[in-house]
């Protein structure tokens, strides 16, 4: 996971100060790209719900396609949705659609295709609100620039050493709804995150972090989109309770195992 000492944030004003000695559980006000990052921390057929309110698990609903999943400029999906630029959208104007939205735009921002300059154009162009979206552009440009340097990543999100790839995923545990109008939603995300470099030779593997990303997402255009967010680190469950696999065993499941899609049904 990226830590927060990796990602440039801002204090929110009036957060209260963790005692001596224990981290901080204080929000950090940011925006999309930032609050997923420092969480590391939505893909597939959803049908809309009503009335699913709380905090139960978000259900995993399909597979992240690749770089070799055919699809169009805006490919259908089971359930109304259509994949754009990677990212579902076109989520149900209820609260599950919104639930739905926030979790799947945390699982995207929290991937590795947001340090390819194009593709994070194109995510970024998808899932943000309009009236926003210039200023959440020059955002991520710089946001995970900065950040693809501290993991040896060339201009294009690739690494610089040989023999490693890099390694960014956002596990979803739960969501809840916080607030919810018709115009305006704020979702919370439970989530694990996995960022390093796995592979033989590795000098900074994949780890594993948890955080909670809060989105606010507003009805633009059709569609949820996202307006802000911030992170919380934790909750964090007891680790280290497994011997961890070797760098090249953690590049291999990569490589083998796609990623989830989820949505709330």
């Amino acid at each position: 996971m990226i830590g927060l000492d990796d990602i440039p944030h801002t204090r929110v004003e009036g957060a209260d100060e963790a005692p001596p000695g224990r981290p901080s559980r204080r929000p950090l006000a940011i925006g999309a790209g930032a609050a997923v990052l420092a969480g590391v921390a939505m893909l597939a057929a959803y049908t809309a719900g009503q009335g699913h309110r709380g905090g139960s698990a978000v259900r995993p609903v399909g597979i992240v396609p690749t770089a070799a999943t055919p699809s169009g400029p805006a490919a259908a999906r089971p359930g109304g949705l259509q994949l754009v630029a990677g990212v579902p959208v076109g989520y149900a104007h209820t609260d599950a659609g919104a639930i739905s939205a926030a979790t799947n735009y945390a699982v995207v921002y929290g991937g590795s295709a947001m340090f390819v300059p194009a593709q994070r154009r194109a995510i970024v162009d998808a899932t943000t609100d309009p009236a926003t979206r210039a200023a959440q552009q020059a955002q991520q440009s710089a946001l995970y620039s900065a950040t693809a340097d501290k993991f040896g990543l060339d201009q294009q999100g690739r690494p610089t050493a040989p023999g490693v790839e890099f390694v960014a995923r956002e596990l979803p545990v739960g969501a809840r709804l916080v607030a919810y109008t018709p115009d305006t939603a704020v979702v919370a995300v439970w989530e694990n995150g996995l960022v390093g470099l796995a592979g033989t030779g590795t000098t900074r593997p994949v780890q594993e972090g948890w955080g909670t990303t809060t989105v606010t997402l507003r009805w633009a255009a059709g569609d949820w989109k996202w307006t802000a967010g911030s992170f919380t680190p934790g909750p964090t469950p007891i680790t280290g309770v497994q011997t961890p696999s070797d760098p090249q065993a953690i590049a291999d499941a990569v490589d083998q195992f796609g990623g989830l899609s989820y949505a709330r049904l």
